[in-house]
Parts: structure tokens; C-alpha cells; sequence
């Protein structure tokens, strides 16, 4: 036992501090690792170890179930254990100055945390969005891409009040952050950030904030980021802060807009899918050649940040799509997740039905799938029979696609069966109200391309599920058909402007070999009439 620990536990204290020369030798002669009686300590809540050999944090952290603040900064951690998730107590944590790739999905069970700080990793993304107690987070230099998941704040929790992401790679300040009424500092220096948004200022808290050291594109801008006060930096950006450019249109003869069934204002807005590349550590699909050969076609992609406002018409989307893009699912099947609900990278395989277990849509416990189609087919049957028929019909036409006993199925790191493509998809990972990121999925026994208009359209359909759309006619033909009409086609405009963010999928085979990504580049193309932008950032 080490003096410190001793002395810890014959004096029951409630912290331990380790530092210094002496520490650093005991974690060299004891492999990088603590003192494995360091965890007989129950009754600890601080626990500080800095400057050491420390690299590898012990399952056994979850003993020490009244810690309330672990500090282990500047140590050579590369890894923390989804057992820190147990910590129920903790209400700082300090991991700044290792060496660590990832943010396990666990710690975001620790409901009661206030302060993270992962500074001076290699983190490449973070997802914080289930830690909703949390005022301060301290993401900076690191290797983030993209703006770290955080809690939504909610109007009568004002939660998150610090923000600091300074020295990392990112080029975006996302729409979501006003969402963060209480937050007061945003520290994004020393990224690559061009522009800067005018809804920063719909923050109603916001004081401080860090722009320096940005490719800024506003000149302007830069030198009031570099000179002077946050206060004159918010102002500049309420009046002149980049808001979504939209194409606009005139006409020099006012009479004859009026005349025109073209709105005025909704003409100009151009609704945009922005396609995100996937990180390194990002999710992946692949693919066994048994599941290739049965059912060989198959896309996924991530919607990042979506709100479903109505679920109903979430499910009338894909419900019609059904019916009319996937023909009543004989030619292809889409199923939803909720990304967050899903265990590391998805598997596509298959297997004997009988060896498959799935908890189906909206079922209450887990079935082989053998006895999941034998149920549909005896559902289907009895619809034949009461309506005579020779065949099945409507939405169990698809269960004549079924041949043999051999299925594939989609399952993640946990070996949970989140799809069982044509028949359903699981349970556990259905999206709800609260899903931010979707995991989208299409197969086809059909053709690549017919899954990619199927993709196509379940992106459309999100992009625009809160949208009015109205499909107006030629420039030039007036009201009730009189007059001539122009020379021009229809065209489609919307009340409002929409986005939506979508992450490539990466594909590999069963060796590991790199398959293919979606969506590619020329693989989201709307007709020029529905004025829809696809923008590639960085891929």
C-alpha cells in the first residue's frame, strides 16, 4: 500500500492527492497503474493525480461511488473506461494534458456533472448532449472537426454558461448553439472558422466571446476581433454577422409580378443539404458476402441535429415512401434509428432465421425471426382469405421477397439487431421526440440506383417536413390562364428556409477493405426546378 493511501485510510479522509517526485516513482515501478487499494477508499470525493506516468484509469474507478471531483490532468491516459459512467456522485471532471481519442457514451450518465474538462487531448469529436446539468466544458486543443454535441438547453434550465474550444480544427459555428440561453462565454479561437453567424446575438447571455486568430472573410471583423472588447464585436455581428445567403430575383416590370402566381418573398429560398465527412473514428458499416449476395444493395447516412417537431408527420413520411418510392417495399425498405441508441459500428450479415433475435417495431420483448415472418405471413394469409385473393397484397406483398431460411439483419458493437431488413427494425433504437441524430437506412434486392432515389427522397422529405411547398407556374402566365405564357417551366418555392446536415457512412467488407461512402459527390441531385443546394464541406 502506498503512504498516501495509507495515510487516507487510517485517517478517513475524503480526498487524495498524488503528486510529485515520489508519486512519479511509484507509478513507474507499478506499471502507469494506481495502487489498486486506492478504490478500498469508499468514503473518498476528490481524487487528484497530475503530472505522472498515469496511463491507464482502472475499472474499479466505479468503487469510489462518493467521488465528486477526479482530477487526472496532465498524466499519459489514452483511454476512459465506460465504467466512469457509474460515478453517479461526480460533479467535476478533469482529464486535461493525456492522450485520449474518444469520448465514451457513457459519461453521459453522469447526470449530476457540472465541469468537464478534456483539454490538451486528440479528440477528433465529442458527444456531450446527455450531460444537461453541465455550466462549463473545456474542449480546447484538440483535434475537433466540427463543434462538440451539446445538452439543448431548455428555457427554464439555463444550465452551460462556458464554452471553450480554442485551438481546434473547426469551420462552423452551429445553428444550435442559441439554444444555449445561459450561456455566457464562447472561446472558439485559433480554428478555421470564415464566417460568423448573425443569430450568435439571439444568445441573450452571451458577454465574452473569442473570435481571434480565424480565417475571418469580414476584414472589418478581423481587426475588431483583434483590437477590441467583446461588446463591440456582438454589435458588429447583430448588424452585419453572416446570415444564409439566398438567391435572390427581380423583375423591372412591377406589374407584371403582380400578375404573376409567383409569391414574392418565398421565390428567393433555396433550402440546403449540407453533406458533412465522417471522422476517423466516425461510425462504419460492413458487410459479410453472404448478406451482399441476398440482399446486396444497401446506404446509410447520419442526420445531424434534426428536431422533429411533429412525429406524426415523421411517420407519414416514411409510411408514403413505402407505399410509393419503395413499392409497397418490394423494391427497397427504409428504416430510422436513433443514432445515440445505437453500440459502435453496425454489421451487416446473415444467418438462419431461427438463430436471429429482434424486439420488432413497437414489441414488448425479443422473437427469433423466424417466428417474426411466420406471424406476418399468417397475418398476410388471413387477409388473403377474408378478401379472396390468390396472392398477398398491399404492405405484405414484400414477404414473397423471403426465400429459404437465411436472413440478414443489421447489428451493432453490442450484437443487438437493430434491423431486419424488409420485415422491421428494432425496437430499442426507434426514434422519439428527443432523437438529435438520425441514423437513416436504405437496402435493395432491387438496383444501387433504385436505393439511391429511395435515399434521395427520405432526405427530401426531411429537409422539408416543416416546410410549405408550392409549385408555382412559368414567369409571365397570368392568373386563370389568360395571356401568354412564358417560355419557362414550373418551379417549386417554400414559406420558410430549411437545412439539413447530413454525415457521410463509410462501407468496408468483411476484411476490412474500404467499400464506399454515402452520399458521394453527384449522388444528391434534385431536378433544377426544385431549388434545393447540395453543399460538400470538406469531403
Amino acid at each position: 500500500m502506498w503512504p498516501e493511501v495509507k495515510t487516507a485510510k487510517e485517517e478517513n479522509r475524503r480526498e487524495l492527492k498524488l503528486s510529485g517526485a515520489g508519486a512519479r516513482k511509484r507509478f513507474e515501478e507499478n506499471s502507469g497503474q494506481l495502487d489498486e487499494t486506492i478504490f478500498q477508499l469508499s468514503a473518498l470525493n476528490l481524487l487528484d493525480v497530475n503530472d505522472s506516468p498515469l496511463d491507464v484509469i482502472s475499472p474499479k474507478i466505479a468503487d469510489l461511488k462518493h467521488l465528486q471531483s477526479l482530477l487526472l490532468f496532465r498524466n499519459r491516459i489514452v483511454e476512459i473506461p465506460a465504467e466512469i459512467g457509474r460515478l453517479s456522485a461526480l460533479k467535476v471532471l478533469d482529464l486535461s494534458g493525456n492522450r485520449i481519442e474518444r469520448v465514451p457514451g457513457e459519461i453521459g450518465q453522469l447526470k449530476t456533472l457540472t465541469t468537464i474538462n478534456l483539454s490538451g487531448n486528440l479528440l477528433k469529436e465529442a458527444d456531450l448532449s446527455a450531460l444537461e446539468g453541465l455550466i462549463i466544458v473545456n474542449l480546447s486543443s484538440n483535434q475537433l472537426e466540427r463543434f462538440p454535441e451539446l445538452p439543448l438547453s431548455k428555457l427554464e434550465v439555463q444550465h452551460l454558461s462556458e464554452i471553450n474550444v480554442e485551438k481546434n480544427q473547426i469551420r462552423e459555428i452551429p445553428a444550435g448553439l442559441v439554444k444555449q440561453n445561459g450561456l455566457k462565454t464562447l472561446n472558439v479561437a485559433e480554428n478555421k472558422i470564415e464566417l460568423v453567424p448573425q443569430f450568435l446575438v439571439k444568445c441573450p447571455r452571451l458577454k465574452e466571446i473569442n473570435l481571434k486568430e480565424n480565417p475571418l472573410k469580414d476584414k472589418r471583423l478581423k481587426k475588431l476581433v483583434e483590437q477590441c472588447r467583446s461588446k463591440q464585436v456582438l454589435d458588429y455581428v447583430e448588424k452585419n454577422g453572416h446570415v444564409a445567403p439566398a438567391n435572390a430575383s427581380s423583375s423591372s416590370n412591377s406589374a407584371q409580378e403582380a400578375e404573376s402566381d409567383e409569391p414574392k418573398g418565398p421565390a428567393e429560398i433555396r433550402p440546403k443539404i449540407t453533406v458533412l465527412k465522417p471522422a476517423d473514428s466516425a461510425r462504419r458499416v460492413s458487410f459479410s458476402p453472404e448478406a451482399k449476395q441476398l440482399r446486396p444493395h444497401v446506404l446509410h447516412c447520419i442526420v445531424r441535429d434534426f428536431t422533429i417537431g411533429s412525429m406524426k408527420k415523421f411517420l407519414q413520411l416514411q409510411n408514403d415512401l413505402h407505399d410509393n418510392e419503395c413499392g409497397k417495399r418490394e423494391f427497397a425498405t427504409i428504416a430510422t434509428h436513433d443514432l445515440a441508441k445505437i453500440k459502435g459500428d453496425l454489421r451487416y450479415q446473415a444467418d438462419l432465421s431461427e438463430q436471429i433475435e429482434i424486439t420488432p417495431l413497437n414489441g414488448k420483448s425479443k422473437v427469433t425471426a423466424a417466428k417474426y415472418y411466420e406471424d406476418l405471413r399468417q397475418q398476410a394469409e388471413a387477409i388473403r382469405k377474408e378478401k379472396k385473393r390468390n396472392t398477398y397484397s398491399g404492405v405484405h406483398k414484400f414477404i414473397n421477397l423471403l426465400k429459404g431460411e437465411v436472413f440478414v439483419f443489421f447489428a451493432d458493437d453490442d450484437k443487438k439487431v437493430i434491423s431486419l431488413p424488409p420485415l422491421t427494425n428494432c425496437d430499442e433504437t426507434k426514434v422519439g421526440p428527443e432523437t438529435r441524430h438520425l441514423l437513416l437506412e436504405v437496402t435493395s434486392s432491387v438496383s444501387a440506383e433504385c436505393a439511391r432515389k429511395v435515399m434521395l427522397a427520405l432526405l427530401k422529405g426531411l429537409l422539408l417536413l416543416d416546410v410549405t411547398v408550392t409549385r408555382v407556374a412559368p414567369e409571365g402566365k397570368k392568373k386563370g390562364g389568360k395571356g401568354k405564357a412564358g417560355g419557362g417551366s414550373s418551379r417549386v418555392v417554400y414559406d420558410k428556409n430549411a437545412e439539413l446536415s447530413v454525415e457521410q457512412v463509410r462501407l468496408f467488407d468483411g476484411d476490412g477493405n474500404f467499400h464506399s461512402v454515402f452520399p458521394g459527390k453527384g449522388e444528391l441531385e434534385f431536378g433544377e426546378d426544385e431549388n434545393i443546394d447540395v453543399e460538400f464541406g470538406g469531403c
